[in-house]
């Protein structure tokens, strides 16, 4: 599965997320979405995640791509998230094997156009808690305590500032 998200839009979609919208927590939301995504592609085993954010990752960061784990993660500077998906998905060697999550006409118009696979955001959240409330597997279960690719970044981090 290879997914492109329109991240705020569907932030605005998980309720827990929208409050720190409107807490101006505006890290936390990102940071948030993140998480939920990388607990979907795991338990999925989903091959690709992209993630597209209007404007800048923090005031001043000129940062145009990031990762967050195997999740990547693109923020828009000065132009809109919907263009850059449009450009990701117009580009893309095979745009059939896209499946495109957001909520927004424009975007949902043009990805039908060039054959992906739209899914709008409030389905796609259904589908997340559905696959996040099933049981772990034996093979989870088994597998004891693993830390997930982000909170390894983290440590990491944390251990290389000599904090």
């Amino acid at each position: 599965m290879h997914l492109v998200v329109d991240g705020f839009n569907l932030i605005y979609k998980i309720p827990e997320l929208e409050e720190y919208m409107y807490s101006n927590r505006l890290r936390d939301a990102r940071v948030g979405l993140l998480r939920i995504l990388e607990s979907y592609s795991n338990k999925l085993k989903s091959s690709k995640v992209h993630v597209f954010f209007d404007g800048k990752k923090e005031k001043g960061n000129e940062t145009k791509e990031d990762s967050y784990g195997k999740i990547h993660v693109y923020f828009s500077q000065d132009r809109k998230a919907d263009d850059l998906i449009k450009e990701y998905i117009k580009f893309a060697p095979r745009p059939a094997d896209l499946f495109v999550v957001t909520s927004d006409q424009e975007i949902l118009a043009f990805a039908k156009r060039l054959g992906t696979k739209p899914i709008l955001s409030e389905e796609f959240v259904k589908k997340i808690e559905s696959a996040l409330a099933e049981k772990p597997t034996r093979e989870e279960k088994d597998s004891g305590a693993k830390l997930s690719p982000g909170e390894i970044l983290y440590w990491k981090e944390l251990f290389k500032k000599g904090k």
